[in-house]
Formats: structure tokens, C-alpha cells, sequence
């Protein structure tokens, strides 16, 4: 009888869930896989959702949940909460023996993963590595050091996988899948956008175009976070489109955008809805009705492709990252953003660009490689044993 391979999957956020859910699906149904997963951080916390509860609704079996988030909006406190993830993932892994670790991304969940598999001599896969983004935000860095710790590496790009072997990665190690957000995201059911209106409570909006709004602190620029909401906030409110905003993520500086969204919901109620979290399909349907997104989300270059959505990039977060020709890029600065939404709404030269805009990130056919690889990849002291190749 041929042993199951046992593989645990770390989530700290709804985001980075969504990104891997369908390969966490292709796993989880795999007789020759145990399968389950850890969560942590923001998942567990009430003032963001409590996204864990979706994981739970969605049938997976949860190994562990570990409550590590302060309620802070402090740098401190993210650190902080790292020391508290930090021993409790050691000894849930410790007691569970997995034989592969995953984790996604660049929050603080990847660097405590990558880790503390590393020094348990646990292989551990990380997605989304060699990534660059010029922003100067912690991500970069909590990025480059998880791909130094992990042992298996699903990066989007070529050029990422490039800029792993430029860290001394071993090529053979390398796996490049495009993005898997996207198998979920392009086979997820179409709903109209009446019965998208009517479920989020803005029935009255069906014959106007509206906007979506996903924008998250930078913490670089914790102080100028009130500022610079308030510059995209004003710009939406003048141009009188009505705006769906998503909360943030839990980096310090995310009080301050929540009171803001808070304060224009609250004000502005024509105008602005604000939600924590939405069921991926209510999500996915939101965006694709959408007329653009706006904010700094990933979701602008991940996957706003594949839907022909523009998207406004504010501020510094995301630059000299690949994108498609939908996105454009303008500084926290109400005037630019006001122009570039009366931009997205009216040049027609950039409406059918973006309408046949080619998604860089892939077509949606990333799980079954990924699945493949964590089934068959061999588990030996020459992948847990790392050098850097120069």
C-alpha cells in the first residue's frame, strides 16, 4: 500500500488562500495526499473578517489555528506578533510531521514558515518568490528571505524564477506555474450584475457603472496613510462614481484607512459600500461587472487582466512589478487620481487595449503543475540540505 504523502498549508490571510485555493482543492482530493491546513493571523481575527470561518465552510480539515495577531496598529506589534506565530508553528509542525510545508507570498506567515521549516529539516514550498516590486515596502525583503529558506520554489515569471537563481537558488528547485489565482478566478460560475447588486445591498446602482476600491498601508509610510486614503478617497467621491471598498490587510498603518472608509461609508452612504471580506464568487462577479479598481491591490495586475478591468495603481506600492497594458500608474495625489478615473472611463484608445489585454501572470492551468510536483518531487537530504550555487 503506497504511503500518503502528508502536506500541511499555512494561511495568514484571505488573500493568499484565494491565490492557492484551487490547488489546495487538487490536493485535498488526491488519495495518495493527507492534506490540511494551519491558520493564523488575520484569518482569526474579528476585526478583519474572520476569513478562517470561509476555510472551514469550504471543507478543509484544519490542523491548527493559531492566534498570534495584536490588536495594534503599531510596527511593534507586527513584530511582535511574528514571536508569538514563530513557536506555535514549531510545535503544531513538530507534533504533525508533515512531509511538505506550503506558504504563499510575502506576509510575516511566509518568513515564519519558511523558517522554522528550515531549521526542523521540514521541506517547505513557497509560491510568488522572486517577485520585484520598487516600493521599498517589508514585503521585498520578507520575500527574498523566504526564497533563501525554501527548499521548493513556484515563482509566476521566468524573470522571477532569474532572480532566484541570481540568489543562489538551485535551478532544479525552480518551478515556473504563472499565476494560480487565476484557475479559480477564470472558472468561477458568471453572475449578473443585478444579483451582484441586490446581494451587497446597492440595488440602485444597476444602471450606473461603479468602481472598486482595495487600497493597503505601506509600512514605509505608516504617517502618511490618513493623507494619502483620503487624496484617492476625495478623488472618488468628486467624480461621483459609486465604490465598493474592501478592507485592508492587517500592516501597520491599516487603522488609519479604516477609519477613513468608515467615515465615507458613514457620510456618504449613495455613495460608498464598505465590506470586510466577500465569498470568492460574490468577489470575483464584483469585479468583473466593475467598471475599474483602484487602489494598490495586487488584484490590478494578478488578475484584473483576465477580466479586462482597469485598474488605477496609487501610490508606490506594486511599482516595477509586471503588469499588463490595464494598468496605470499615479501618485497619491487627488488631482492625478481624479484624472486618470476620467481616463479609465473615456479614452477609447485605452478601452480596447485593455478589453484585449494579455495577461502576463498566465492562462489558469497552474495547479495541476504545481500538484504534480508536490507528489512526485523527491524528499531527500540533497532537497532540505541547501548552498548557494556560487
Amino acid at each position: 500500500m503506497k504511503i500518503k504523502r502528508k502536506i500541511i498549508a499555512v494561511s495568514g490571510a484571505r488573500s493568499e488562500y484565494d491565490l492557492l485555493y484551487t490547488t489546495y482543492e487538487k490536493l485535498n482530493t488526491r488519495e495518495d495526499v493527507d492534506f490540511g491546513i494551519i491558520i493564523t493571523g488575520p484569518n482569526l481575527s474579528e476585526k478583519y473578517g474572520r476569513t478562517g470561518d470561509y476555510i472551514e465552510k469550504d471543507g478543509f480539515k484544519i490542523i491548527e489555528k493559531i492566534y498570534n495577531l495584536l490588536d495594534s496598529d503599531e510596527k511593534l506589534a507586527r513584530v511582535s506578533s511574528i514571536g508569538i506565530q514563530i513557536p506555535q508553528l514549531a510545535q503544531s509542525l513538530n507534533r504533525e510531521k508533515p512531509d511538505i510545508v506550503l506558504v504563499a507570498g510575502d506576509r510575516e506567515e511566509s518568513i515564519s514558515v519558511t523558517m522554522v521549516c528550515a531549521y526542523m529539516d521540514i521541506p517547505v514550498a513557497h509560491f510568488f518568490g522572486g517577485d520585484i516590486a520598487k516600493d521599498g515596502n517589508i514585503d521585498n525583503s520578507v520575500r527574498y528571505a523566504a526564497g533563501k529558506f525554501a527548499h521548493i520554489h513556484f515563482p509566476t515569471l521566468e524573470e522571477h524564477k532569474e532572480n532566484l537563481i541570481r540568489l543562489g537558488e538551485n535551478d532544479w528547485r525552480i518551478f515556473v506555474v504563472g499565476n494560480p489565482a487565476l484557475d479559480r478566478f477564470l472558472s468561477t460560475p458568471i453572475q449578473s450584475k443585478t444579483k451582484i447588486l441586490r446581494k451587497l445591498h446597492a440595488d440602485g446602482w444597476e444602471k450606473r457603472p461603479y468602481c472598486v476600491l482595495i487600497q493597503h498601508s505601506i509600512i514605509t509610510e505608516v504617517e502618511q496613510q490618513d493623507k494619502h486614503i483620503r487624496e484617492t478617497l476625495e478623488a472618488i467621491r468628486k467624480s461621483h462614481i459609486p465604490c465598493f471598498i474592501n478592507f485592508p490587510n492587517s500592516d501597520a498603518g491599516s487603522l488609519a484607512l479604516i477609519n477613513a472608509y468608515q467615515e465615507y461609508s458613514r457620510n456618504y452612504p449613495e455613495q460608498f459600500i464598505l465590506f470586510k471580506n466577500l465569498d470568492r464568487e460574490t468577489y470575483i462577479n464584483l469585479l468583473r461587472n466593475a467598471h475599474f479598481l483602484i487602489g494598490n491591490s495586487s488584484s490590478g495586475l494578478l488578475e484584473a487582466p483576465s477580466l479586462g478591468l482597469p485598474a488605477i495603481n496609487v501610490g508606490s506600492r506594486q511599482r516595477g512589478r509586471v503588469h499588463g497594458t490595464n494598468v496605470i500608474f499615479v501618485e497619491n495625489i487627488e488631482f492625478e487620481i481624479a484624472k486618470a478615473i476620467q481616463f479609465v472611463q473615456s479614452d477609447n484608445g485605452f478601452l480596447d487595449q485593455v478589453k484585449n489585454c494579455v495577461n502576463p501572470y498566465g492562462d489558469g492551468k497552474s495547479s495541476d503543475k504545481i500538484v504534480e510536483v508536490l507528489t512526485t518531487i523527491n524528499l531527500d537530504n540533497n532537497l532540505i540540505h541547501k548552498n548557494i550555487t556560487y
